[in-house]
């Protein structure tokens, strides 16, 4: 019995704290750490590869090719500012055979992946009851197909290369509930659908992976003040919005990449198959 007990003592410490050489902030620590950004010239996106060049990992920025200039700007001044390696990472993940080109090139260039934020996606407008099927198609092949085409890259680099990581998708509320504003739900028919499916797909992903070391988790934004409201609502709508927010506020880009260095980092070790919630509270009613 006592041989057993030292080997659960050995497997779960119970007060690690009291070592020495241990820190809890080291879990937060990206240092050492490479992966990629999708989305990355939007603000989110950019937010999120902040955070974690600041922590310490190399990251791609991975974004359309017609904003290859922007990632340029942007893997610059974020390689700079925390002297980690930044690089820009064209590919439209609409395009099966950019992806397979892009899993090359971040294998090339930063040598493996153990993290990926798959962010990239778009609310089409008119994504109503009446949306159209170019809407719909839309919306689907980018947000569920690009994100599926990038996460499936980044998990093949990690079993490829022996090593667990960490995959994390941008959801959204709107996966969860058709989210009310101003009297009715918003235009996010399409989006919500796959917003839906990403979470599933994640947890999918979550169970079959474990066993490699591959955790995979989802974070649903509520009102995130990303930069696509600006000039698409005036003061009336701003406050509209936020009287089902519990903190009647919008959510910052800041808040956002936060969640996604915690979920890609050692910090959240034991979390797999779940989404967080970033919300101001909207989703307690």
């Amino acid at each position: 019995m006592a041989e057993i007990e030292d080997i659960f003592d050995q497997r779960y410490p119970l007060d690690r704290w009291k070592d020495p050489e241990y820190s809890f902030m080291n879990k937060f620590s990206m240092k050492g750490h490479k992966g990629f950004v999708t989305g990355a010239a939007g603000g989110l996106g950019r937010n999120a590869a902040a955070a974690l060049a600041q922590a310490g990992a190399d990251v791609a920025l991975v974004d359309l090719p017609a904003k290859q200039e922007r990632l340029e700007e942007l893997a610059a001044e974020i390689s700079a500012r925390f002297d980690v390696n930044v690089i820009a990472e064209p590919c439209d993940v609409t395009d099966p055979l950019q992806v397979v080109d892009l899993k090359q090139r971040l294998v090339d260039h930063l040598g493996t992946v153990d993290f990926a934020f798959l962010n990239a996606g778009v609310n089409v407008p008119g994504d109503d009851q009446d949306a159209t099927e170019e809407v719909w198609t839309k919306t689907i092949e980018i947000n569920l197909n690009g994100a599926y085409r990038t996460a499936r890259i980044a998990h093949e680099i990690m079993r490829e290369h022996k090593h667990g990581g960490s995959l994390v998708f941008t959801a959204s509320l709107s996966g969860h509930n058709a989210n009310y504003m101003m009297g009715g739900p918003t235009p996010v028919n399409a989006y919500g659908a796959t917003k839906a499916a990403i979470m599933e797909h994640s947890r999918y992903l979550a169970a079959a992976l474990a066993r490699y070391g591959i955790r995979s988790n989802t974070i649903s934004p509520g009102y995130v003040w990303s930069g696509i409201f600006n000039g698409r609502i005036d003061m009336a709508g701003h406050d509209a919005m936020l009287e089902v927010v519990p903190m009647h506020r919008f959510g910052a880009n800041d808040e956002i990449a936060s969640t996604v260095l915690f979920l890609a980092s050692d910090a959240s070790s034991y979390v797999t198959g779940t989404d967080l919630r970033v919300d101001g509270g909207y989703s307690v009613f």
